[in-house]
C-alpha cells in the first residue's frame, strides 16, 4: 500500500468518524477497562440478555461476553467504522455468546434484552428514555454512564472510582416514579 493510499483510507475514516459524529450528536468513545469492570458489577449475577446501545468500537460489549459466557450480549453501534473494527474484533474473538449490530438504536426494532448499557452523549438521552421506556420489560435494569435520564428516576446513583463520572442505574417498573410507563 502506498502512502498516499494509506492517506487516503486514513482520511475516509477520519471523514466517516466525524460525519456520524455530527449526525448522530455523538463520537464513539471507548470505554476503558476500569470503567467497564465498575459498570459489569452491577449487571445481575443470573445469565441475562443484554445490550450496549451505541456500542462503538465493541469493548464493552466483547468485555461482557468474555465475562459472562452465560448471558446473550447483543452491541448496536450505527456509525460504520466503529461497527467495521468491533464485527471484527468479535470475529476474532470468537464470542458465540455475543452480536453485533449495525443500526441506529433509536430506530432499529430490537429486544433490548433485561440489561442495557449505555455511555452516550447527554444531548439524546431523553430520547434514550423515551425508546426504553416503551421497548424494556418491567424489571429491567438500564446502567448509564456519566448521564442521567431526564424524567427518569435512577435508584442507584454512584460516583465512579478513578473518574468524576456517575453511574445512574434505574429499573423498569412501568410506573412513571422510576420510568415512564409503556
Amino acid at each position: 500500500m502506498t502512502e498516499i493510499t494509506l492517506l487516503v483510507v486514513v482520511g475516509v475514516f477520519t471523514a466517516l468518524i466525524i460525519g456520524y459524529g455530527i449526525a448522530l450528536r455523538a463520537v464513539p468513545m471507548p470505554s476503558l477497562g476500569a470503567a467497564r469492570r465498575e459498570m459489569l458489577a452491577y449487571v445481575p449475577r443470573e445469565s441475562c440478555a443484554i445490550t450496549d446501545i451505541g456500542s462503538g468500537w465493541g469493548d464493552m460489549a466483547m468485555d461482557i461476553a468474555r465475562k459472562r459466557p452465560d448471558c446473550r450480549v447483543l452491541g448496536i453501534e450505527y456509525s460504520p467504522v466503529p461497527w467495521t473494527i468491533s464485527r471484527i474484533r468479535a470475529k476474532m474473538a470468537h464470542l458465540p455468546n455475543l452480536t453485533i449490530r449495525r443500526g441506529n438504536f433509536l430506530k432499529t426494532v430490537f429486544d433490548p434484552g433485561d440489561v442495557v448499557l449505555c455511555f452516550l452523549d447527554p444531548r439524546i438521552m431523553a430520547d434514550v428514555g423515551q425508546m426504553l421506556a416503551t421497548r424494556m420489560k418491567p424489571g429491567g435494569i438500564v446502567i448509564s454512564r456519566a448521564f442521567a435520564i431526564p424524567g427518569w428516576q435512577a435508584f442507584a446513583e454512584i460516583p465512579m472510582q478513578g473518574s468524576s463520572d456517575r453511574l445512574y442505574i434505574y429499573r423498569i417498573t412501568g410506573a412513571a416514579s422510576d420510568a415512564p410507563a409503556r
